[in-house]
């Protein structure tokens, strides 16, 4: 588990990068893509 600041937030612009294109597929109609964007935008918060 990262413990520094800067670890924790190149990981939150990782997640955050995935989120936007999981919620591009989604748009498109991938009911996984809604599921997996579902799962890590609970994550994020």
């Amino acid at each position: 588990m990262p413990t520094s600041k800067k670890q924790l937030e190149k990981l939150n612009r990782v997640k955050k990068a995935k989120a936007e294109e999981l919620s591009k597929q989604a748009a498109l109609g991938s009911k996984d893509a809604q599921k997996k964007l579902k799962k890590l935008q609970k994550k994020l918060k």
